[in-house]
């Protein structure tokens, strides 16, 4: 497919700074500040003929499952005005209705976007990405947006990944070996695993669609279960990545200084005077308590390497994993407040840097529900390609809300 958006419609995520467009991120101390400048992902895109339409509304200092900020307001699924579309990027998901795609850690650049000023780790780790409509536009822009910013722009642009060679072949689903994780049951393998909600019938039934499809076309499936691959740990393994990147405290990224806030913020809050959210603020202190609680940071890395081992040993004998993009579908919005944890099922993969897929499979009572394609670094290509072709079999699709109400 030839790599032109010539005059096609684009959304940009608030979080990407646009000439004259908010760039808030979501934080009340941004409020009213407007973009100068587009960063080389957004040119890239500009220059392939795409046109800049607008922002969609995002999680405060993106950094929630919900799109919900003091500056705008919340954002709300199009299937339901009381369901989240999810987050951080729920205001461009509710407006596309989307297939998207997390890219390999590093390979799309985040300058000129609200990570400007972190490097390291974290650039990887917080790694931009897109959601379209239709799958078959997600390989082409990821093309158009990939490869490391200019040196003389960004002086530590080898902190990325360079660019993949994109191979251009055609998925051979009859030499695909899957890894279809699941729980296996009974009784939980650690104290963390029991705050992670169970898979619900929606996205069990989203996935064994999915896993029945491919099994069908010549498919290898193996099944794996997510108490041998260590889900307990999954959040404080992306939890140890984050803070051991060296980046700054979150009520930092919040207030956008060092001066920052105290447990005297929640008195503030209670009373409708705190310009966060309660989510924003939750995070805040449990990453305190994280590090109250905690070993040595040398020792959370070394237990992250452990899990992140044996993540990467599954690898071996499957070449991607396919698994529900959360455990439940259809959250109510702030309903995320009770499922914390849930989070880890798609903040491993960021921690981890691989990339994923997130698939769409239809509605389950009235609700989207939908899978997400895992693999190794810079198999973007081999993920997105079985993505396209679930969707060409009708298996995979975007429903239009209210269209069987016609």
């Amino acid at each position: 497919m030839a790599l032109s958006g010539e005059g096609v419609p684009i959304l940009l995520k608030e979080a990407f700074e646009y000439p004259g467009f908010p760039y808030t991120n979501g934080l009340m101390c941004r409020k009213g500040r407007r973009g100068a400048r587009p960063g080389p992902a957004v040119r890239r895109i500009e220059a392939a003929g795409f046109v800049v339409l607008g922002t969609g509304n995002v999680s405060e200092a993106c950094m929630w499952m919900e799109s919900y900020n003091l500056v705008y307001g919340r954002s709300r699924n199009p299937h339901g005005l009381h369901l989240s579309p999810g987050g951080s990027s729920g205001g461009t998901a509710a407006l596309v209705a989307a297939f998207g795609h997390k890219p390999t850690g590093g390979i799309c650049p985040n300058l000129g976007t609200h990570l400007d000023e972190f490097h390291g780790a974290v650039c990887r780790i917080c790694q931009m990405g897109m959601v379209c409509r239709h799958a078959e536009d997600l390989l082409p822009l990821l093309k158009i947006m990939a490869g490391p910013p200019d040196p003389k722009e960004d002086p530590l642009a080898y902190e990325y990944r360079p660019c993949p060679v994109w191979h251009g072949k055609d998925v051979d689903l009859g030499s695909l070996t899957v890894g279809c994780l699941s729980f296996r049951g009974g009784w939980p393998t650690s104290a963390m695993e029991v705050l992670i909600s169970s898979i619900g019938k929606g996205q069990s039934l989203a996935v064994e669609r999915a896993v029945e499809w491919l099994r069908a076309q010549g498919a290898t499936i193996h099944p794996l279960y997510l108490e041998d691959l260590e889900v307990g740990q999954w959040f404080e393994s992306w939890s140890t990545r984050v803070q051991g990147a060296g980046t700054a405290r979150f009520r930092e990224v919040l207030c956008q200084s060092k001066r920052t806030f105290g447990l005297a913020e929640i008195l503030r809050y209670l009373m409708g005077l705190s310009p966060h959210t309660l989510p924003a603020l939750g995070l805040a202190f449990l990453e305190d308590a994280v590090e109250m609680i905690s070993p040595s940071m040398e020792k959370r890395l070394l237990q992250a390497q452990e899990v992140e081992q044996l993540l990467r040993q599954s690898f071996q004998r499957c070449q991607v994993l396919i698994m529900p993009t959360l455990p439940r579908h259809g959250l109510r919005h702030d309903e995320p407040l009770l499922r914390v944890f849930d989070s880890c099922f798609t903040s491993i993969w960021n921690a981890m840097e691989f990339p994923s897929t997130a698939v769409p499979l239809g509605l389950h009572a009235g609700a989207p529900v939908g899978v997400q394609i895992v693999s190794l670094p810079n198999n973007d290509e081999l993920t997105i390609s079985i993505a396209q072709k679930l969707h060409a079999a009708c298996v995979a699709r975007c429903e239009t809300p209210g269209a069987n109400e016609r």
